[in-house]
């Protein structure tokens, strides 16, 4: 690519990258120069779709020389890079660009703050392309998950898959999320885990799923602060969703108690085809029943 920059030959670029869609450096350390040779070949090359720059040690200068080229691609991965929140201002740019065609954008564990977070929620609420953003392992807090939530309510929003893993999020936030996911019908999987939670945010969001415009497929809560209490609730909201396909409460404290409430939800879901539960506190015996379910439910994969 140093070559073909170096040539300055658009004719050349295209004949040698011409039908190439994925260019993946992930792991690989890239420069600022770099960078600007790999937004020269982008802008050449209209075929290049998918651009994976994951833990690349790329950094604000770096993202800045990359941002004339961001917009047109369609699968965008800059996790693992020290962005801060004014990396992520630029990649807000790309997203408001008119001719925007990114549709996955991963931003997770790039130093985003909730300041960052309300420039980026602000293109957000005006760009139809993207439909999932990944948020996890950034100082969200509750004010930052509260603007992508405002995000979310916008009409025009297309976002179905969002990562928001260890983002500080705290029962306290979890009322603008779930009001958000009561009216968001686009919204299909959902990840939380690593939030503190609790048994009363986990109620917030039982509520949200009763909705009938809620249209979850994919919920996870991992390692959330859950115990029998709110499972019990999140159980009976999530009854009344029959395209639930995949349920993670790994790392929670779920004991024997709310073991026939989950038999009653495995066997009354006909679309579920994963469900993980392990490294709660059941029994034994409540291992044992819960694995027996696999039998009426062949395709079922389940982890306890």
């Amino acid at each position: 690519m140093h070559y073909l920059f170096e040539s300055q030959n658009p004719a050349l670029a295209q004949q040698t990258l011409g039908s190439v869609e994925t260019l993946s450096f992930r792991g690989l350390g890239l420069t600022p120069i770099d960078c600007v040779v790999l937004s020269h070949v982008i802008r050449l090359c209209d075929t290049i779709k998918y651009l994976d720059l994951v833990n690349c040690r790329i950094q604000c200068e770096g993202l800045q020389r990359l941002g004339p080229a961001l917009h047109k691609c369609q699968d965008l991965r800059l996790g693992g890079n020290n962005l801060g929140d004014s990396g992520v201002k630029l990649v807000s740019a790309a997203l408001r660009n008119p001719d925007c065609k990114i549709q996955t954008l991963w931003l997770e564990y790039v130093g985003l703050t909730d300041s960052g977070a309300e420039d980026l929620t602000s293109a957000l609420s005006t760009n139809h392309t993207v439909t999932v953003l990944w948020l996890s392992d950034n100082e969200l807090g509750d004010s930052g998950v509260k603007l992508v939530s405002a995000a979310l309510r916008k009409p025009d929003c297309k976002i179905q898959r969002l990562g928001l893993d260890s983002v500080g999020l705290t029962d306290s936030g979890a009322e603008d999320l779930a009001s958000a996911l009561s009216t968001n019908p686009s919204l299909t999987e959902l990840n939380l885990h690593g939030n503190k939670l609790g048994d009363s945010g986990v109620k917030l969001v039982s509520a949200a799923l009763r909705n009938p415009d809620c249209k979850i497929q994919r919920l996870k809560l991992d390692s959330v602060g859950l115990t029998d209490s709110g499972a019990e609730d999140l159980v009976s909201a999530l009854s009344t969703k029959p395209s639930l396909m995949w349920l993670y409460l790994t790392g929670n404290s779920l004991t024997d108690r709310c073991v026939p409430a989950l038999r009653d939800l495995i066997l009354t879901l006909p679309r579920l085809e994963l469900i993980g539960l392990g490294e709660n506190k059941f029994s034994p015996t409540g291992k044992k029943e819960l694995r027996s379910l696999q039998e009426p439910r062949p395709g079922l994969k389940m982890f306890v």
